[in-house]
């Protein structure tokens, strides 16, 4: 094996290494759903502006949803730090010393740690978004949900 041959096979094995983390950190963003890693979906509160038409939404009670969108953004800003952060923090671990995996692993438990504190402020910050609607908003709002159901459901059946 010629010494230009050994040298491109250790550079695309140190780069399949580095980029290992990054494609898990894309595979659980894609599984996240309607939670985001920031909230900023907050379930189904994602796209106001459309809600607010189809449930007929008070100017006070969108001003509500808004500031729980703003007081959740806020809430996870420290942990959307933390993941942006902390998967390249995996790569270097593994880089630095390809054998210890419990280092990179302990680093992955960190970023599933934020991943689901971010989650439980975003579960608290709908369940104060339903809070604001009345009885037949919620109605609708499950009906939508209903819907949207089928439509996946149908969607992943074909």
């Amino acid at each position: 094996m010629s010494k230009r041959t050994l040298t491109l096979a250790v550079a695309a094995i140190v780069l399949a290494l580095a980029a290992a983390p990054f494609v898990i950190a894309a595979e659980r963003s894609h599984h996240r759903g309607h939670f985001g890693a920031d909230g900023e979906s907050m379930m189904m509160f994602g796209h106001l502006d459309h809600i607010k038409s189809a449930l007929d939404l008070s100017d006070a009670q969108a001003d509500q949803i808004r500031a729980i969108h703003s007081a959740l953004r806020e809430q996870n800003k420290p942990y959307r730090e933390s993941l942006r952060g902390g998967f390249g923090a995996v790569a270097q671990a593994l880089l630095a010393n390809p054998n210890d995996l419990s280092a990179a692993q302990a680093l992955m438990d960190k970023q599933d740690q934020a991943e689901r504190v971010m989650k439980m402020n975003t579960l608290a910050a709908a369940a104060k978004a339903v809070n604001v609607l009345t009885p037949s908003q919620r109605e609708k709002v499950s009906q939508f949900i209903s819907e949207r159901q089928t439509r996946r459901q149908q969607r992943d059946a074909q």
